[in-house]
């Protein structure tokens, strides 16, 4: 494999992961209104959590993709 194919596959890798994130935060987000508010505060801060994590995966593949 070649650097710009072993960067695009790393690229594809990040988006995919960045994807799971946002649909790990977006699960959570419908699962948060019924909790108890000690919960709440724990299950919002692990949707803060996976959307951060989402963008950092984003942001990571495409500075992959720039380089």
């Amino acid at each position: 494999m070649d650097h710009n194919e072993v960067a695009r596959k790393f690229g594809l890798l990040m988006l995919i992961e960045a994807d799971h994130a946002h649909e790990e935060a977006t699960e959570l987000e419908a699962l948060v209104s019924p909790l108890p508010v000690r919960s709440l505060e724990f299950a919002q801060f692990q949707v803060k959590a996976s959307h951060k994590q989402a963008k950092d995966f984003r942001e990571l593949a495409q500075k992959v993709k720039e380089s």
